[in-house]
């Protein structure tokens, strides 16, 4: 008997900052977990770079205009 396995999606806490917002920007998509991340890594003391700043507001501004899709 054959049995399909697929390969889970790592978890947005096991990615680097970068690894996300790449993974959003190519898809078009963007998840509930990833935008649980963004609200945790925009509220939290973390220290992001200008360009991780800069990435993230990228992705806000795609959120806004309607270019980004939400997926569950």
């Amino acid at each position: 008997m054959k049995t399909n396995t697929f390969a889970a999606a790592p978890s947005p806490t096991s990615l680097h900052p970068e690894q996300i917002i790449d993974r959003i920007l190519s898809s078009g998509k963007i998840t509930a977990a990833d935008r649980a991340w963004f609200l945790t890594a925009t509220r939290s003391n973390a220290t992001l770079t200008t360009q991780q700043l800069a990435q993230i507001q990228q992705v806000f501004d795609r959120l806004r205009m309607g270019l980004l899709k939400v997926v569950d």
